[in-house]
């Protein structure tokens, strides 16, 4: 079940889950961009290989689990990661589409699920009890601390997380923490690829019961692998997600490091994307753990880093409030918390039962603070990534179709888009079309 050995920069080497019910195959899903859901029978390709090729792949990893055969090893590049299918191994069984979170859009612009997820169960804003842990998480201490509670109360045996350390801490690693230690490691937010699917292999090899931390692309990878692996389900027993705008680039970083910061990446041995205080700070680490950059995330990495270079998968995404969720963690951004919160705070989205009851559980034994918000306030909260039908993302979708997939169809929204002012994806997508090193 585990990947091939993977190829970076440096050559280095409970139950029914609820929330599954979100998730039809293809059945029943809004038609979003007046394109018919895909059906199974007029795929061409057996692989991945063709996500790949059309540069939507998310890189999270999920394909690497569903092959049977080794066929799959997956490639950290200087901007992205993505998987490569040895063509003499793979055995055209197509699990790997199977649970592809960016297969759709090889046939058009609808992912085969409804618009708007189910309403939630409970809003809430919340932190870690420990001001040291709070002070220096992303936002709060909330994952970190609902983490630590499960692991100590033994809710669960391990949580799936990543951090940026080690020789090259620009290739995020994932991983599944047993232990206090470890899990404090992962701390903070990660503006660099991810890819937390990859060790799912491991989960199906160790007993146990798990969480998992991911983004929406990685959480729906993992649930599509629970379809295809009932194994996954049972030990998979929660999972948070983030409300994500998008997946920088690796690249984005390196640059930052060293166009602004003077900074040779090689030097570095740990980045710290959030933390000291919030908003918080971008800090990189050397050896002996020497400080060698310092900036502020607000009018710093924030504006470098995480709106500088995105998968094109994230400008072609409809998910970014993590649907498949338990859980759904974001920063409270606004006006307001700008002005007052030094700490930090996390606004949490519930969206299943067994997500409520282990958030009620930790709060009552002391180890996390949280009070209930209206619905309205967690929108609010990142109202630019909540997709109403005049959304821009609908224009940069429609531009992909046309210029990858030559979609004639999609001319009438593009023009209507462009008289909008909403054509505002294409930079983005003409640079993936025509750059002839993307992932790289």
């Amino acid at each position: 079940m585990k990947a091939k050995h993977a190829v970076t920069p440096s050559n280095r080497a409970g139950g029914a889950n609820p929330v599954l019910e979100c998730l039809p195959a293809n059945k029943g899903g809004a038609d979003l961009s007046g394109d018919k859901p895909p059906e199974p029978k007029q795929q061409p390709h057996r692989s991945i290989s063709d996500v790949v090729a059309n540069r939507v792949c998310c890189g999270c990893g999920a394909c690497t689990v569903a092959c049977s055969v080794s066929a799959i090893r997956f490639v950290y590049g200087a901007r992205f990661n993505f998987p490569e299918v040895d063509g003499n191994l793979c055995n055209n069984c197509g699990k790997c589409r199977k649970v592809c979170p960016s297969l759709f859009l090889m046939h058009g612009s609808n992912p085969g699920f409804p618009a708007d997820p189910p309403p939630p169960l409970e809003c809430l804003l919340a932190h870690h009890v420990d001001d040291s842990l709070r002070w220096d998480a992303a936002s709060g201490g909330f994952i970190t601390g609902l983490a630590l509670h499960l692991l100590e109360t033994k809710e669960v045996d391990g949580v799936v997380v990543a951090r940026c350390e080690g020789a090259n801490p620009l290739v995020a690693e994932s991983f599944i923490a047993h232990d206090r230690a470890s899990l404090l490691s992962a701390r903070g937010s990660k503006y660099a690829p991810v890819s937390s699917c990859t060790v799912l292999g491991d989960i199906m090899e160790q007993p146990g019961r798990y969480a998992f931390v991911g983004t929406p692309c990685m959480i729906e990878g993992l649930v599509r692998l629970q379809e295809l692996f009932p194994k996954l389900r049972e030990r998979v027993v929660l999972t948070i997600g983030f409300v994500c705008a998008g997946m920088a680039s690796r690249l984005s970083t390196r640059n930052y490091l060293e166009q602004d910061g003077k900074v040779n990446a090689s030097e570095a041995r740990r980045i710290v994307y959030r933390g000291g205080g919030w908003p918080g700070r971008f800090r990189v680490f050397g050896k002996a753990d020497k400080l060698l950059m310092d900036r502020p995330l607000i009018g710093g990495s924030l504006r470098h880093v995480v709106g500088v270079d995105h998968y094109l998968r994230c400008e072609n995404c409809l998910d970014h409030w993590s649907r498949f969720a338990d859980l759904v963690v974001s920063d409270p951004w606004s006006a307001d918390h700008l002005e007052r919160e030094t700490k930090g705070e996390s606004a949490v989205l519930i969206r299943s039962a067994r997500g409520q009851a282990r958030v009620a559980a930790a709060v009552a034994a002391g180890a996390l603070w949280a009070k209930p918000i209206p619905t309205e306030d967690m929108i609010g909260f990142n109202r630019h990534l909540w997709l109403r039908p005049e959304h821009e993302r609908f224009s940069w979708m429609a531009l992909y179709q046309l210029l990858f997939h030559k979609r004639l169809r999609f001319l009438p929204e593009i023009a209507r888009r462009f008289f909008l002012a909403k054509l505002v994806g294409l930079r983005t997508t003409l640079r993936a079309r025509f750059i002839k090193k993307y992932y790289y």
